[in-house]
């Protein structure tokens, strides 16, 4: 798992975990991550939705066993052949938050430093209890 070079407010990092995406509390598409920032995903999968599209997003951290799971709240901001790019609008719940910041510091391998001084520096999203 690597960091992807960029100059974005946060560091995108590299990680494979099995999200699923709802739109009126129906899934709509199960895909796999394909990298993560504080403030959005990449996702492989093969539907697509158009730009501005709000969605919930739930990013399962034991591959969908009922474990720790991020939810946020998101909108489609790009869409690829085969890829979904969200932007997170919110997280939901401070575990989401948590869970979401050790999953990019523990990916970020040799750019720990940078994410932590991102995480310092930025107010970010704000949980919703």
């Amino acid at each position: 798992m690597t960091v992807e070079e960029n100059h974005r407010e946060f560091t995108r990092v590299k990680v494979a975990i099995h999200v699923e995406l709802r739109m009126g509390g129906n899934v709509v598409i199960h895909g796999e991550l394909d990298n993560v920032s504080f403030n959005g995903v990449l996702l492989r999968c093969d539907t697509t939705l158009p730009e501005t599209t709000p969605c919930l997003v739930f990013l399962h951290l034991d591959g969908g066993q009922g474990g720790p799971t991020i939810e946020a709240q998101g909108v489609v901001t790009r869409t690829e052949p085969h890829m979904l790019a969200i932007q997170f609008t919110e997280l939901i719940g401070t575990e989401s938050t948590q869970h979401l910041q050790n999953l990019v510091l523990y990916n970020s391998g040799i750019q720990a430093h940078r994410v932590e001084a991102e995480f310092d520096s930025h107010v970010g999203l704000h949980a919703k209890s």
